[in-house]
């Protein structure tokens, strides 16, 4: 079983800041398809119309600049009054497989995968074996397993994600596998990540606009200095 070539990944951007994000992880995942999405926030009161007519060419060129910094495939400009809605559309419009938030990554050796049981674990492993099969990186999957939980739930897990990935056609020397016990998943993924270059995580609500900017995973993608790639739970 081997997958590779099917992965687009959605990376939205706003163009209404004139300093653009850091968006270097771009360069570093292989032979991967991006869709850039630059979104300009209209206020509530105004017209998206009317702020384009102010505000398209300056929005154009910043997109543009992005475009031309790195790799991508399409390019959409959308003035809108909803950020999260607009993100959801376009990713289902382009069939994105994940969603992209900046940060600095001068090189993606090293990828950290948390897992949190069943839940859309088909989806995050074919992205993690699409990634580490277009280039050459490593991968870590991770799970936290509270206190006063049989820790062996959770090195079945990791190890059985561990044999997909090499059905997959992943060299089993490039996964490994950390299991936490007794933490708080989110601190210990916060902390974990700060070790890696990139970080997967999946969505888990049951909305991309919620799992996008839903309490836990904004509480995690803020917290990191990293990029992550957040795989979407769609059918």
């Amino acid at each position: 079983m081997t997958r590779l070539g099917d992965l687009t990944i959605l990376v939205p951007v706003d163009v209404s800041e004139a300093e653009l994000p850091p968006l270097d992880v771009l360069d570093h995942l292989g032979a991967v398809e991006v869709v850039l999405l630059g979104y300009f926030p209209v206020p509530d009161q105004a017209e998206p119309a009317l702020v384009r007519d102010q505000h398209g060419s300056t929005a154009a060129e910043r997109l543009d600049a992005v475009a031309a910094g790195h790799a991508t495939h399409d390019e959409v400009l959308v003035f809108t009054h909803d950020r999260e809605a607009t993100i959801d559309r376009i990713a289902d419009e382009y069939d994105c497989n994940a969603v992209l938030t900046a940060g600095r990554a001068t090189t993606v050796d090293r990828i950290l995968v948390p897992l949190r049981g069943d839940v859309n674990l088909d989806r995050i492993l074919g992205v993690v074996a699409d990634l580490l099969l277009a280039g050459d990186e490593t991968a870590t999957l991770f799970n936290s397993v509270p206190e006063d939980t049989d820790p062996s739930q959770g090195e079945l897990l990791l190890m059985g994600a561990v044999d997909r990935l090499v059905e997959y056609g992943v060299d089993r020397d490039r996964i490994d596998w950390r299991l936490g016990e007794g933490g708080d998943p989110q601190t210990d993924i916060v902390e974990l990540g700060r070790e890696y270059d990139l970080v997967v995580l999946g969505e888990t609500d049951p909305s991309l606009r919620e799992r996008i900017i839903g309490d836990v995973l904004s509480g995690i993608v803020d917290a990191l200095d990293g990029p992550a790639l957040i795989v979407r739970d769609v059918e």
